[in-house]
Order: C-alpha cells, then structure tokens, then sequence
C-alpha cells in the first residue's frame, strides 16, 4: 500500500524551523549589507566620545563636527532604507531548498502533470515523492551570508569596530556625557579613570607590599 501523501500546510509544518531560521538569516544579510555604514559611523562617533576628543577642540568644531556626523547618519539611513528589503517566504524556501540534494522542497510541492491515470506512471511519480519527501528530514537552516567587503573594500567597518574597541579598552562611557556642556572638562574630567593595584612579595623576602 503506497504511503500518505500530505499537502503543502503538512510540508511547511515539516520544516518550520529550518525554514523560520533560514529566513532570519536573510535578514540578518540584508540588515547589515544595507545598514553597515550607519552602524560604521555611529561606531566611530561613539568612540571619539568615549576617548574625550570634543574636550580637546572648541565649542565650534564640536558643533560643526556634531552637524557633519548627524547629515552622515541621516544620508546612510536613508541609503539603506532605500537598499533595504524585507526576505520573502518563497526566497526564503528557495534558498533552504538549495542546501539539498535534488531540491525536495519544490519536488514536494509539484503535482503530477502527465500520465496521473497511467497506474505504472502513477507508482513511478509516488516513489518520486516519497524519496523527495524523506528528504525533507535534513533539511537545516541555510547559513547567512554576512560579508560586505564587495561594497567595503576598503574594509571601513573594520576600522569603525577597532576604533570602538579601543575606545571601550582606554576609554569611558562616562565621557560622553561631557558633550552636553560643550567645554573643556573640569580636572576630575580630564583625569579620567585611574588603576591603582598592588604587588605582594614572597613572605621570605620580607619586603613590603
């Protein structure tokens, strides 16, 4: 007796979350390949406050500084509200159907266009639908694809990530808040954080810590 063929709601259930992640990462792909220099340039800015620098220029090119950084971060949001667009179900099914052998997923969803009163035609195409279906059981999520470096060759993100990094390291988010005064900073500003630690010496030495 030929197994039960079920329909597409049963195929998707089959799939749902292979196909649910597939389709986060298509849009974890498109997110960064379209925001990437608005993440890039919030990065840079936040790390140039970190590290203090508008306590080291006037009040003047702070402003002018400030006015040039929100036109940047308006222009590539805008860039990238444009360049974006939200993953299909069916791009997202396309792509998961691609990781497997023989495409099953569409296999799955074809219908028999010739020959379905033929019995001998009929047992061939359930076989067919039976090997294609079984493969459904292997299906994993299609890993995204986050590499931008086709429209970074330059590789600026790279530089906006290590300039945060830095900032984060020999920095303080503490900072930041100094723009809102617009001044120099006061002494306990320019200090910044201090490290203060302490050396213990073998007891048979008899030396102070």
């Amino acid at each position: 007796m030929a197994p039960e063929h079920t329909g597409p709601s049963d195929i998707l259930r089959r799939i749902r979350w292979p196909l649910r992640l597939t389709w986060w990462g298509m849009l974890a792909e498109r997110l960064t390949r379209a925001f990437w220099p608005l993440w890039s340039l919030l990065f840079v800015v936040l790390a140039a406050l970190m590290l203090g620098l508008q306590d080291e220029f006037a009040t003047e090119w702070v402003w002018g500084a400030g006015a040039l950084a929100l036109l940047a971060a308006l222009w590539t949001g805008y860039r990238g509200l444009r360049a974006f667009r939200w993953p299909s179900r069916d791009g997202a099914l396309a792509r998961l159907d691609g990781t497997l052998k023989g495409n099953p997923i569409q296999a799955a969803f074809d219908t028999q266009a010739i020959g379905a009163r033929d019995a001998a035609s009929l047992a061939v195409w359930r076989a067919h639908q039976d090997r294609m279906r079984a493969r459904l059981a292997q299906a994993r999520a299609a890993q995204p694809d986050l590499r931008v470096s086709d429209a970074d060759p330059f590789a600026l993100r790279y530089v906006a990530l290590l300039a945060l990094s830095v900032a984060i390291l020999f920095g303080s988010i503490m900072r930041v808040q100094s723009v809102t005064s617009m001044g120099a900073g006061g002494p306990e500003l320019a200090q910044g954080p201090s490290w203060e630690g302490w050396m213990q010496p073998p007891a048979y030495t008899r030396q102070p810590s």
